[in-house]
This record gives C-alpha cells, structure tokens and sequence, in this order.
C-alpha cells in the first residue's frame, strides 16, 4: 500500500508539472507509450525493479530503448526517478499518471463483462445509459466471459453491477436452500 502512495505522489507530481507548462497531452501520450512497453517487456521491469542492477546501467538501458521517443518532461522526470533511486516505482506510477490523468480530464472508464461479445446496438444503449450517470467522456473496456452465462457485469469505478445469470442462479440457489417451503393445502 505505500507503494501506491508513493507512486500516486509522483505521478502526480509530474502531472502537475504538465499542466503547469501546457503539456498534458504530450505527457499523457508519454504515460501511453511506457505503459505499452513495460506491459510487453517483463525483462525491462524486472531490469528496473533489480536491486543488483545499477543505476547507471538503468539509465543507459532506458536512454537505448526510449531514446527521442518521450518528451523532454517525461524523459528528465525518469532520469530523476533513476538518479532517486525510485526506477522501481515506474510501472504503478505509470498507471497511477495515466488514473489520475483520466480524472483531470474526466473520462470514465467502464468495463463491461458479458457471456458473447457484444453487438453495436447494445454497446450504444450501454454507453448511453452510463452517460446519464457520468456528464463526461467513457472509455469502455469489453470482456467476454462465458463463465456468466448471461446477462452482464458492469463495473463503473468503484460501483459494481452484477446483473448475470451466474449470479442470478446462485441467489435462486440460496434462496431455495435457506427456506424450508411447505406446500399449501
């Protein structure tokens, strides 16, 4: 846990940062392009996560694969991170950055979870009705589970609803076995 508030601190720091000089965007795009890398390169994180590895090999390891591709902010903020001995912290501050940047801009995101992937029509309905909860952008994440059998799952931040035939079941299920039913006569 207090590596999420360490990480959350500087992601937001360098947001700040951004802001201050007009460029989020550039920034953001940034928090972007390491997130693709460090989720495709396990060897890259652990390489930073390394206690054996020095500093100045990380360094030089992050200059050859991200050499011109980040912005001048990004690129000076994790030579600061490398030199503080943080390199460790990247990955959660980068999805930390790209969070709280989503926040700044207002964008939800919304996953979805249904047995069959979803149609066009059923997409827009769905977007439509989160819409009239949150004024602002959504960003929906589909998933397609089998496992529920029916319905759906829809998870909207920290709110969940869970209306699958999976967990209608179970409820049936309880409700069956928790009361002793009697016929009428």
């Amino acid at each position: 846990m207090a590596t999420a508030r360490v990480a959350a601190r500087y992601a937001k720091a360098l947001l700040s940062l951004a802001q201050e000089r007009n460029e989020l965007d550039v920034v953001g795009a940034d928090l972007e392009r390491l997130q693709v890398l460090l989720s495709e390169s396990r060897d890259l994180v652990l390489m930073l996560q390394s206690p054996v590895v020095k500093s100045d090999k990380k360094q030089a390891v992050l200059d050859a694969v991200l050499g011109g591709k980040l912005g001048e902010l990004t690129a000076g903020y994790l030579k600061i991170l490398v030199a503080k001995g943080r390199e460790g912290l990247v990955v959660d501050m980068v999805a930390e950055g790209q969070r709280q940047l989503r926040v700044l801009r207002n964008i939800q995101e919304v996953s979805v979870t249904t047995a069959v992937p979803l149609t066009d029509e059923l997409r827009s309905r769905i977007l439509a009705q989160v819409a009239q909860v949150h004024k602002g952008e959504v960003e929906m994440k589909e998933l397609v589970d089998p496992d529920i059998l029916g319905g759906y799952v829809l998870q909207l931040g920290d709110q969940m609803i869970d209306a699958s035939v999976k967990r209608q079941m179970k409820a049936l299920g309880r409700e069956l076995t928790e009361h002793d039913y009697e016929p009428e006569l």
